[in-house]
Formats: C-alpha cells, structure tokens, sequence
C-alpha cells in the first residue's frame, strides 16, 4: 500500500480494517456503501470518495473481491482479483 498523506485520518484507516477483517474473504467489499458507513460512522473531513479510494487499495492489499455499489447503478459489478489479474 502506498503510503498516506498527512491528510488521512488515521481513525478511517483503523475502520476499514476492522470492517474488511471482519468480512468473509468470499464476500464482496461493497465498495460505495462501505464508504458512506464510514463516513457517517467516523468523524472525518475526507470526502467519500477519498475513503473508497482507501477501501479498494485496502482491499487490494487483502486480495479480496469487491462490489462497485453505485447508487444509480441497477446490475451488480463485482470484480474478482483474479479475474481482474487474468485480463
């Protein structure tokens, strides 16, 4: 992982971990809503995008699939690691 700015509130670095250590490794990371649960669960002035930026580097890191849950979107658009390594 690349290392953070002084920008990053380190109380959302430790949320995420402890939300993506807490996942089963076969469940998807729902990328966006992950985002918005933290963003209201931890007092930070980072936008949500800069938190689901940090949720998929993290999930990266843990090899895990993730779930880009847009609002607006209706079909799902889970990506395997794998399969993203394969293309």
């Amino acid at each position: 992982m690349r290392e953070l700015p002084k920008s990053i509130d380190a109380d959302v670095v430790i949320e995420i971990s402890r939300l993506l250590d807490d996942r089963a490794k076969s469940a998807p990371v729902p990328v966006h809503k992950l985002a918005s649960m933290i963003s209201h669960s931890v007092k930070t002035d980072l936008p949500t995008t800069s938190i689901e930026e940090l949720i998929v580097e993290m999930a990266m890191t843990r090899q895990l699939p993730m779930l880009f849950d847009l609002p607006e979107a209706d079909a799902d658009n889970v990506i395997s690691i794998a399969l993203a390594r394969a293309s």
